[in-house]
């Protein structure tokens, strides 16, 4: 393996040249990784629970991945589109075989943003004269031009405000094609309802912004079946159920973004676990094991692309990609990490749930599977958030004991590698039980 080491001088001279993408507190320069475990320079480890933004699936150095990568780059690691492998029909075939049943065509990306792209060319294909589409407040979709709008950071955080001002002035200056409407967060419920006992008045909302809200037919509704920036917010299996009929209703497609849920609730896509047919699902992260790939699946009844033109990226037929995806699907079904991470999530839920009686700052313990959610408030009466100043200092104490997550907003996230053990998953939850006995 090269060495890439530094000196420390190196290192503060060599750190002007770069752009940051985000400026939160608790990063550090890394070595190394090694399961669900990174290095840092000194070589202190810690648990990855965001699986390096929710990529690398099966965690890091995986010897069976970099050996099909290895192995393809020996032969042909980038194919041009008008070209077909049997590597190519393989990985095809095997994502058809995996997806809903009537999602059996595939477009690819090198990425997300891309990917939410492609699906929104698939809805203008076949929504005649449709040019608008409706996504969820709390979505996030991409930072793309054709995705930036869609994404809630281009929303204004408070009265007169913009929620990320750089963020906006970009999407300011692009035209927008999306319209926001209310999501289901059953712990802050916009309606004042009763999750479970309500009239599903978030989906009947819904309806009325793809009808009122929208300039002409809407080409579709883009939603993430559990979102992941906006809070790690499952959406409840009866809204999507009948977002599935109001789109059939009003003649828009359902695109599921599932970007982030790949593999992560008992099932290969969120789809499955909440056994809802969407058009087409934009796909891309972990599917890879840590290699840049994206794409979408779309319904046998839709019009596909008819022309290399209409969606052609230079590195969408990368072949270490496919080799790389190929190889992590393998391992997902060979070792049953399926059903695992329904036990490993379980187990980290019915902990950090009894957590919760002792800790009454814990307000919401949300999963399923490895998407775990768990939401600090000040009180549990008006679930006032927990503040940027506590959260930040929560998570530094849980990094200097070796733990390392993302968090959203006063959410905590976490998202480990398919891989982790029982015993891993209870050092987690020991590290967290820590920290919080030290907010008390």
């Amino acid at each position: 393996m090269e060495n890439y080491e530094l000196t420390a001088e190196q290192r503060e001279a060599y750190r002007a040249h770069l752009m940051p993408c985000l400026k939160k507190p608790g990063g550090f320069a890394l070595q190394g990784g090694q399961g669900i475990r990174l290095k840092d320079l000194s070589g202190k480890t810690y648990m990855d629970f965001t699986s390096e933004q929710f990529v690398c699936l099966l965690g890091f150095g995986n010897a069976e991945i970099a050996k099909a990568i290895y192995e393809q780059a020996l032969s042909m690691p980038m194919v041009a589109p008008l070209h077909q492998t049997d590597l190519r029909y393989r990985l095809y075939h095997k994502l058809a075989s995996i997806a809903p049943p009537h999602l059996n065509r595939l477009s690819f990306t090198m990425g997300g943003g891309l990917a939410i792209e492609s699906a929104m060319k698939i809805a203008l294909k076949n929504v005649p004269e449709a040019q608008n589409f409706v996504t969820l407040y709390g979505g996030y979709h991409g930072t793309t031009f054709g995705t930036a709008s869609g994404t809630f950071l281009a929303g204004r955080g408070e009265a007169g405000q913009p929620a990320n001002d750089r963020y906006f002035h970009f999407v300011n200056r692009t035209q927008n094609h999306f319209v926001r409407a209310q999501r289901p967060y059953c712990y802050r419920c916009p309606f004042g309802q009763t999750p479970g006992s309500c009239g599903l008045e978030c989906a009947e909302a819904l309806k009325q912004t793809i009808l009122q809200g929208v300039t002409g037919p809407t080409a579709g509704v883009i939603l993430e079946p559990i979102q992941s920036g906006g809070g790690q917010i499952p959406l409840p299996g009866a809204y999507l159920k009948r977002v599935r009929q109001i789109c059939d209703e009003t003649g828009c497609l359902l695109i599921f973004d599932e970007i982030q849920t790949f593999a992560r609730t008992g099932a290969f896509f969120a789809a499955q676990y909440y056994d809802v047919e969407p058009d087409v699902i934009a796909f891309a992260k972990g599917i890879g094991g840590g290699i840049p790939i994206g794409g979408i699946l779309i319904h046998d009844r839709l019009q596909g692309f008819d022309d290399l033109m209409e969606d052609m990226q230079t590195f969408q037929n990368n072949h270490l990609s496919y080799a790389a995806a190929l190889k992590t699907i393998e391992i997902i079904e060979r070792d049953g990490l399926l059903s695992h991470a329904v036990q490993v999530g379980d187990y980290l839920t019915g902990r950090l749930r009894r957590l919760q009686e002792r800790f009454p700052f814990i307000g919401d313990v949300r999963g399923p599977g490895l998407a775990i959610g768990v939401e600090l408030v000040l009180d549990p009466q008006t679930k006032e958030p927990f503040g940027e100043e506590r959260m930040n200092r929560m998570f530094l104490r849980s990094v200097e004991r070796g733990l390392f997550y993302q968090t959203a907003h006063n959410v905590i996230k976490l998202k480990p590698p398919l891989i982790i053990t029982m015993e891993e998953a209870q050092a987690a939850a020991d590290i967290l039980e820590r920290c919080f006995a030290e907010e008390v």
